[in-house]
């Protein structure tokens, strides 16, 4: 009876020392819970803001994008200039990098940003003229989409040479919430880079066999590599061979002599542009150039009459026979092409494929730019042996000229080379 009675004292010594136990487990559990949502409410709240400032940042970059597009809009003629832009305003690579010419007379910016075409209507806080294109209305620094442009030249081309080859665009979209992102591009002044190395330029047959050329026998026809472009100072020779047999053949064409010094000059294959040193490739450029001009619509199976004109020149793609009756711009021509009457034209004309020109007739008529003229198969081949010919009476002056050549290069547009952020 007594061990047992002392069993029981010592049991409810020991239950006692237990009291609190089961609060105290459970104040530690609910703050695992409380540490755990917590944590919880934590990350969904960073996750919130994430998301919210991901779609900030997505907006900026949308913004900057419209700002490449419009610019490009711009170089391609597509957008009308301002109309506090004196008139007749018309952008080319060499304006959009000209202060007077890329802004409006009223932007007091250092920087050419094609303001005489896009419209910097947000003026920060601070500011004394705009700096930014909004892209939606009531836009304020933290709502909203807009973008700002800087238009320069990555080769500091000299003004005496002409219009730049390309350009570079730096363009800053900004989003809601002062989000920023930049983007930059390399943007070539035409879809093919071309300098010419001869008022004409035959290019010759592989096996160099014998081509046919002929100038005309009227010593009223004059033929010179002498920059007809006011101010300009290139002298080319009047007339390229790629085969010293047909450089010959050039030099005795001038019965009359009616060709300017230098007359004629032979040139290597490395120095030809890629086009014209393989078959291949010129079936792959001729490729390039019709899906731009369809892209343009400006593609056609033949083609007969002006081909632009010096207000307007135009990019023409003649996959046949073409008949030209005049005008400017660039032509390409895969079959044979025929100038009755003597045409007047300013700008290049390719003459790739068929190989063929015909100048007939008595009529009076001035090209100026360049030409080149190569004959090689549609699907498979090497080039074969060129054909030029003029005949018929009547004064004509076939001669290069720079800016026709630029303006030429102009009208088959901008070919973007890659964009990045920075």
């Amino acid at each position: 009876m007594v061990s047992l009675m002392k069993i029981q004292d010592v049991r409810k010594k020991d239950a006692k020392g237990e009291r609190g136990a089961a609060l105290l487990s459970v104040l530690m559990i609910s703050a695992l819970l409380l540490a755990a949502g917590g944590a919880l409410l934590l990350i969904t709240g960073m996750s919130v803001r994430i998301a919210v400032d991901s779609t900030a940042e997505m907006q900026a970059y949308y913004g900057a994008e419209a700002g490449l597009e419009a610019s490009l809009n711009v170089l391609r003629g597509n957008i009308a200039p301002n109309a506090a832009m004196p008139a007749g305003s018309t952008v080319n690579f060499r304006k959009a990098i000209t202060l007077t010419q890329s802004n409006l007379p009223t932007d007091t910016s250092a920087t050419p940003r094609l303001s005489g075409w896009l419209t910097y209507n947000y003026t920060p806080t601070g500011a004394t003229i705009p700096d930014r294109v909004t892209l939606t209305s009531g836009y304020t620094a933290q709502t909203g989409l807009a973008y700002s442009v800087d238009v320069s030249d990555p080769d500091n081309t000299p003004v005496a040479s002409g219009a730049p080859k390309r350009l570079l665009l730096r363009v800053t979209g900004y989003g809601p919430k002062g989000a920023l992102k930049r983007l930059e591009l390399i943007v070539n002044r035409s879809t093919f880079n071309f300098d010419p190395l001869a008022t004409i330029l035959m290019r010759g047959a592989d096996d160099c066999s014998a081509m046919t050329f002929t100038i005309g026998d009227s010593n009223a026809k004059d033929y010179s590599g002498h920059d007809h472009a006011a101010g300009g100072t290139t002298v080319l020779p009047a007339f390229g061979a790629t085969c010293e047999s047909d450089r010959i053949i050039e030099d005795t064409s001038d019965t009359k002599e009616t060709v300017i010094t230098p007359k004629d000059q032979t040139f290597a294959n490395s120095a030809l542009p890629p086009w014209l040193q393989t078959a291949d490739q010129g079936r792959a450029f001729l490729a390039d150039q019709k899906a731009d001009a369809i892209s343009q619509g400006r593609y056609f199976t033949s083609f007969s009459g002006d081909s632009g004109s010096v207000a307007s020149p135009a990019f023409t793609f003649v996959d046949g026979d073409c008949t030209l009756d005049g005008g400017a711009g660039l032509l390409i021509v895969t079959g044979n092409l025929v100038m009755n009457g003597n045409p007047s034209f300013s700008g290049i004309i390719l003459v790739l494929g068929g190989g063929s020109v015909n100048r007939d007739g008595g009529g009076n008529g001035n090209i100026y730019g360049s030409m080149v003229v190569a004959k090689f198969g549609a699907t498979s081949g090497d080039f074969q042996a060129p054909f030029f010919n003029t005949n018929g009476g009547g004064t004509s002056t076939m001669q290069y000229d720079s800016n026709a050549n630029d303006n030429a290069m102009n009208t088959s547009g901008p070919r973007v080379l890659g964009v990045h952020e920075y």
